[in-house]
């Protein structure tokens, strides 16, 4: 009966395809993978962020160069370059509220450069 219980509690580690165990590398600690996670989500929005707001802002001045004059097509293209200029401000003033606090806490989030969560 004892050998029966030993057997149904025994836990055996994950085996790769060719069979050998997956045995986790000693020196990786699991929380760096998640701060890898966050840090490469953090730059990948604020990157995206940045173009987005860089192609409205060029896409709303050919929109005003091409407006032929007309004066709704003119205000349109104003507005639409004001919000893309303040897109851009948000974007830049996230990145600098970002560095202000790897400054103060002494982390890398964007300053390590981008790098995918790998091993």
């Amino acid at each position: 009966m004892k050998n029966l219980l030993a057997q149904v509690g025994t836990i055996t580690p994950p085996k790769d395809a060719a069979g050998n165990p997956i045995i986790p590398d000693p020196g990786v600690d699991p929380t760096s993978f998640v701060a890898g996670l966050i840090r490469g989500g953090i730059q990948f929005l604020l990157i995206t962020a940045f173009i987005v707001a860089l192609i409205w802002t060029i896409f709303a001045g050919y929109r005003f160069v091409f407006s032929g004059g007309d004066e709704k097509s003119v205000s349109g293209a104003w507005s639409q370059i004001y919000w893309g200029l303040i897109g851009l401000v948000v974007v830049v003033g996230a990145f600098a509220i970002i560095k202000l606090v790897e400054a103060f806490f002494k982390v890398n989030i964007v300053s390590g450069g981008f790098f995918l969560p790998t091993r």
